[in-house]
C-alpha cells in the first residue's frame, strides 16, 4: 500500500497503481504536469501533510492545472467523449439541441468508493441526468438496452408512424 510521507508520522493512503512516495524535506514546489509527450508526471502536495507523484494514464486528457496541492482523494483522471445532439422543445428556450448520450471515462485513484478507484463511464444520459460510475459490464448493458429501443422504435413506431400518416390523407 503507498504511503503518503508527512512530518508528523506515514498515512496510508488507498491502493493506487501509480503513487510512489516522495518525502517532504526539501522537496520543490509542486507544479502541473508537463505537456510533454508520454506519460504525465507530476508532483503533487497533499493539503494535509506530504507530498505524492502522480502519473496520468495514458488515456488521460484532463490538464490537472489545479491539481499541484489538494486533498488526496480529490484527483481525478479523465477523458471525457460527445453525445449526440438531439433537437428538442425547450418551454424555456424553444427548440434547441440538447447533448444526448455524452459523458466521462475517469478514475479516482483515492477514492473511499472501490468502484471509483478503476476506470468507469460516467454517462449522462440526457440534461442533467447522470448514470454514475458504471463498470465496462453495466455500460454494454445500457448500449444494448439503448440500441434495442432505438431498434423498436424503427420496426414498430416509425412503421406506425407511415401507417398513420398514410391512412390520415
Amino acid at each position: 500500500m503507498p504511503m503518503l510521507a508527512s512530518a508528523s508520522s506515514p498515512v496510508p493512503a488507498p491502493a493506487s497503481p501509480a503513487a510512489p512516495v516522495i518525502p517532504p524535506p526539501h522537496s520543490p514546489a509542486a507544479t502541473a504536469p508537463s505537456p510533454s509527450p508520454g506519460p504525465r508526471t507530476w508532483l503533487r502536495r497533499i493539503e494535509t501533510g506530504g507530498q505524492i507523484v502522480e502519473t496520468c494514464p495514458p488515456w488521460c486528457t484532463d490538464p490537472h492545472r489545479n491539481d499541484a496541492v489538494g486533498a488526496l482523494d480529490d484527483l481525478q483522471h479523465g477523458s471525457d467523449f460527445e453525445g449526440t445532439d438531439l433537437e428538442v422543445f425547450d418551454a424555456e428556450d424553444g427548440t434547441c439541441a440538447w447533448p444526448l448520450l455524452s459523458g466521462r471515462i475517469s478514475v479516482d485513484p483515492y477514492s473511499e468508493d472501490a468502484r471509483r478507484r478503476v476506470p468507469h463511464i460516467s454517462l449522462d444520459v440526457f440534461k442533467d441526468e447522470v448514470m454514475e460510475a458504471l463498470t465496462p459490464k453495466e455500460f454494454a448493458a445500457v448500449i444494448a438496452r439503448v440500441r434495442a429501443h432505438c431498434d423498436r422504435l424503427e420496426a414498430e413506431v416509425l412503421t406506425e408512424l407511415v401507417r398513420a400518416r398514410a391512412e390520415y390523407r
